[in-house]
């Protein structure tokens, strides 16, 4: 069963300023603990990270993931490539000028390869978007703005 969640969410900082802290993938654990490592396999001409690997801790659930990025001037999306426990995840942060700061949009889909309940699913799924708005919120206030 696949489930997808969305939100958006202010941030008190430019989108340059953001797109920085979403550029630095290797600091991710600093802002969600759900993050146990991440590793940059590849980057683009710009430096940008291209492809991942990734190890995660959600919910009893642990998995290491590698994921290809795609980077614009004002989004960054993923597709999951490899992973022991989801057979297909993508997700997209996109960023919009407002008049005090940024205006972060996240939309994001999974589906795992083992049966998982639709409620545990989505409360993992909530429980990652509520730790994005927090997390990277503070981090891009705290090391970007």
């Amino acid at each position: 069963m696949a489930a997808s969640v969305s939100d958006r969410f202010d941030i008190d900082a430019t989108p340059e300023q953001v797109m920085r802290a979403l550029e630095d993938v290797e600091r991710i654990p600093e802002w969600s603990s759900a993050h146990k490592s991440v590793e940059v396999l590849t980057r683009d001409d710009d430096g940008r990270p291209l492809r991942i690997r990734m190890t995660l801790s959600l919910l009893g659930f642990s998995d290491t993931q590698t994921i290809e990025h795609s980077w614009t001037e004002s989004s960054t999306s993923w597709t999951l490539v490899d992973s022991a426990m989801q057979r297909s995840q993508d997700g997209e942060y996109a960023l919009e000028q407002i008049a005090r700061g940024t205006r972060v949009h996240i939309t994001m889909s999974l589906e795992p390869k083992v049966p998982v309940p639709g409620f545990v699913l989505k409360r993992g799924q909530k429980h990652a978007v509520e730790a994005v708005r927090k997390g990277l919120t503070e981090f891009v206030l705290s090391n970007y703005a």
